[in-house]
């Protein structure tokens, strides 16, 4: 039996009259959500447990082969470090009955520089962003370590064009970057265009996934944050933004789209933290567990 979280983020909802003779509304597409969890074979620090992280992924497996699921996201760092921590992770993940997406984040890059060419691979992925339309809903999965210093290897000129380019949005913002800071970047915003106006053509909802936050505003967002959310706001389509990398998890609403961050199963000794998402043709309904908490969010 698994700990849940009682909290509950109960938004405005539409609802549709029912009476005992009426069957509930079934979901249109269930999937479930694991954040973070930032495995090493290592020592904890402050909250984070890292080889606690296996256990709590085999608990979390177990449930989801149980559930009727259309597809399993893991929202980036599936590692905390080291290139052999991948096979110890991957191998919990081979258990999982539902199809698995797993995105990047920047904790699967703290590599040498030798295997950072390996890391796609490592997770089952052949592009680092892509698409799959599942059941009429477009699920975009993001790159957002895509420009980025720690992505490529120190001397490959990849590194110094993501500086520059981190540089000039950084000075753009009144601020000089960090070596934290990170971009999904011009050519897959590009992308991430077309794939929304197609949908739009399509009549499909769509979610986005990606490792980092974008909104509300806070240290740890995209620094092309304000681009990627003008592109959303364009498309009332999108249903919801699902991240990541803030361990202690966030929420929030802009105009016709959710922002969900959520917590990373890394954080403390036993609690773990991942999630069941549902949804329906007026709204989405997310099931937490452990530390994740229930959320109810009304289609706009």
């Amino acid at each position: 039996m698994k700990r849940r979280a009682f909290l509950k983020v109960t938004l405005p909802l539409v609802f549709v009259k029912s009476s005992a003779a009426v069957e509930p509304d079934a979901a249109e597409l269930s999937f479930a959500v694991i954040a973070d969890p930032q495995y090493a074979d290592a020592d904890p620090i402050a909250t984070r447990f890292y080889r606690n992280s296996l256990s709590k992924l085999e608990t979390a497996i177990t449930d989801l082969n149980a559930r009727k699921l259309d597809f399993t996201v893991t929202l980036g760092d599936l590692i905390d470090r080291d290139f052999v921590s991948f096979s110890s992770v991957m191998e919990r993940y081979t258990k999982l009955k539902s199809t698995h997406y797993p995105i990047l984040g920047n904790h699967d890059f703290s590599v040498a520089d030798a295997d950072k060419t390996n890391v796609l691979a490592a997770i089952g992925l052949e592009k680092s962003y892509h698409s799959q339309v599942i059941k009429g809903w477009r699920l975009v999965f993001l790159d957002g370590s895509d420009t980025s210093v720690w992505r490529h290897a120190a001397n490959d000129p990849r590194t110094a064009a993501a500086k520059k380019t981190l540089n000039e949005m950084a000075k753009k913002l009144g601020r000089t970057s960090n070596p934290g800071d990170t971009a999904i970047g011009a050519v897959q915003m590009a992308w991430l265009e077309k794939e929304l106006a197609a949908a739009k053509e399509a009549k499909q909802r769509v979610i986005l996934f990606n490792h980092y936050p974008i909104f509300p505003a806070v240290p740890a967002n995209l620094l092309d944050a304000s681009e990627v959310i003008s592109l959303i706001d364009r498309f009332d389509n999108v249903a919801a933004w699902m991240n990541g990398h803030n361990h202690q998890g966030n929420y929030a609403q802009k105009a016709h789209c959710h922002y969900v961050n959520f917590k990373g199963m890394v954080e403390t000794e036993k609690d773990s933290a991942y999630a069941v998402v549902h949804c329906y043709a007026n709204r989405i309904e997310i099931e937490g567990n452990g530390l994740e908490p229930d959320r109810k969010l009304d289609a706009m």
